[in-house]
């Protein structure tokens, strides 16, 4: 005699609006609709798929509770822009809840930058690696205007402080874009913003000695890139990014988010 198997599931029965739901959120994940480009109207919809204007309105509650379209009033249902910029902040909440610090962001950096200046001495056109070099020289720039103006660096206002780290940001991700790796160019923007400027408390350090140091990080990770070596290029930012041991401190005990200040030779 066959006993009966035992199933620990059963099969779910997708409703009509789930149905219409799910094809919408397909065609929207394979690009078929972008960012701030509205949908179909309800009657359109309802046309298309055979369906009710009630069944459309819920599939349209669903997409917006899954993040994927908008309602505007009067004017339609758009689909929405990457969430990461949530994400990045829901990030950064959940680092602070756990006790983050400073330094769990810089260490994942050295963890994971040298690999992703690995993976771009293989992967990134000739191209590519002009347009960085254009755009570091670019951001380079404004991070010169911005020392200029506001030395020391503790004098620099809230606004001076995003635009210098944002000039910085933007190189770092074409880096990651530079890897062709669609999990490190995704990944990179929400993590980027969690890494903040610091101050170097050093009464030797001079303007021209600052502006050697913001330039080197990034003229190491290009000639990494450029070698087209990427052991050699793992290597190369594997030593740039490494720090003192009273920066490590420093940002020990500055909690993520916060600005370290790194006091040196003291």
């Amino acid at each position: 005699m066959n006993s009966k198997p035992r199933f620990s599931q059963t099969v779910k029965k997708e409703t009509l609006a789930e149905q219409v739901a799910s094809a919408v959120k397909e065609s929207i994940l394979a690009g078929e609709w972008q960012a701030g480009e509205a949908l179909p109207t309800e009657p359109e919809l309802s046309a298309q798929f055979g369906v009710s204007r009630a069944v459309v309105r819920d599939a349209t509650r669903m997409l917006i509770a899954q993040g994927l379209v908008e309602a505007q009033h009067g004017r339609g249902v758009f689909v929405t822009g990457s969430p990461l910029e949530a994400f990045s902040d829901a990030l950064l909440l959940a680092l602070r809840r756990m006790g983050a610090t400073v330094w769990d962001v810089e260490q994942f950096e050295q963890v994971i930058l040298p690999e992703v200046c690995a993976l771009a001495a293989v992967a990134a056109t000739d191209e590519e690696i002009a347009a960085l070099r254009e755009l570091a020289e670019r951001n380079l720039a404004v991070i010169d205007e911005i020392l200029t103006a506001w030395w020391p660096a503790d004098k620099l206002p809230e606004s001076e402080r995003e635009r210098f780290w944002a000039s910085g940001r933007e190189v770092v991700q074409a880096i990651f874009d530079a890897s062709h790796n669609r999990v490190l160019q995704l990944l990179a923007r929400p993590l980027l913003p969690l890494r903040k400027l610091r101050y170097w408390e050093d009464e030797t350090m001079t303007l021209a000695e600052a502006k050697r140091r913001e330039r080197s990080y990034f003229e190491t990770a290009l000639a990494a890139i450029s070698g087209r070596d990427p052991e050699q290029a793992r290597r190369m930012v594997r030593e740039r990014v490494a720090l003192p041991a009273e920066a490590i401190e420093a940002m020990q005990a500055t909690r993520v988010g916060d600005v370290p200040v790194i006091k040196v030779g003291r």
